[in-house]
């Protein structure tokens, strides 16, 4: 029994992991039951949640249902509640896992796409694409990353480490450079449409490459002088 309950205390960890948050508020409850909803599609309650959690007290005192197990495996990155189990019994820690979160495939990309990213402690990036799945950063925060760097990337996966590469560097090129070791990387797609930026980073990274762009494609603008944002294949 308490090899088992040391396993559902290893679930939780991964689950908390995972979604980037400790739950300790009803909030947090609430909000992991959407987060279940929304990534396996399947509904477990904020109050059996509570109950796995040991919210009104000491865990464990009720066996959770497997469709709960399974849930939370999956959130986890696993297939289900026996892959999850198997593989923590025989290594104590888990070695691999099937990935069941957002991700972006960067080769369905439109050239000029612009994503912000974020990182634990406070790193956050607005990177241009620029097709063939390279990137430019147009604007960092707390980040070793500078603008005007290029990299590489096939894909981000939300919570994921996210590597970059073929970087070039202040003129120097680096075999690769990894994001989010600790929790993972965020990431949005910005629109650069009329909507307004959300917030300063974004606003002066997307208003360096707007005079850029308006000036290699004086076309691109209205006779009333506004701005269209079209980040698509300028055609010759």
């Amino acid at each position: 029994m308490e090899h088992l309950e040391n396993i559902y205390a290893s679930l939780r960890d991964a689950v908390e992991k995972a979604i980037g948050r400790k739950l300790q508020t009803p909030r947090d409850f609430d909000y992991l039951s959407f987060r279940a909803l929304d990534t396996t599609k399947q509904y477990v309650s904020a109050m059996t949640l509570k109950r796995f959690w040991g919210y009104f007290g000491t865990p464990n005192k009720h066996c959770p249902r497997l469709a709960t197990l399974n849930i939370l495996s999956q959130i986890a990155g696993y297939m289900d509640w026996d892959t999850y189990y198997s593989e923590i019994s025989c290594t104590g820690n888990p070695q691999s896992a099937f990935l069941n979160k957002r991700t972006l495939y960067t080769s369905s990309l439109r050239e000029g796409t612009i994503i912000q990213l974020k990182w634990h402690p406070n790193r956050k990036l607005v990177i241009r694409h620029d097709g063939y799945e390279v990137f430019t950063v147009i604007a960092s925060e707390n980040s070793k990353l500078s603008v005007g760097d290029t990299f590489r990337c096939e894909q981000i996966t939300e919570g994921q480490t996210m590597i970059l590469g073929g970087l070039i560097h202040g003129g120097q090129k680096f075999s690769g450079y990894v994001c989010g070791l600790e929790k993972g990387v965020l990431y949005e797609i910005i629109d650069g449409g009329e909507a307004p930026p959300c917030n300063t980073l974004i606003h002066n990274a997307l208003q360096n490459y707007s005079f850029t762009f308006k000036e290699k494609h004086p076309e691109s603008t209205h006779h009333s002088g506004r701005k269209i944002w079209n980040f698509g294949h300028q055609g010759k």
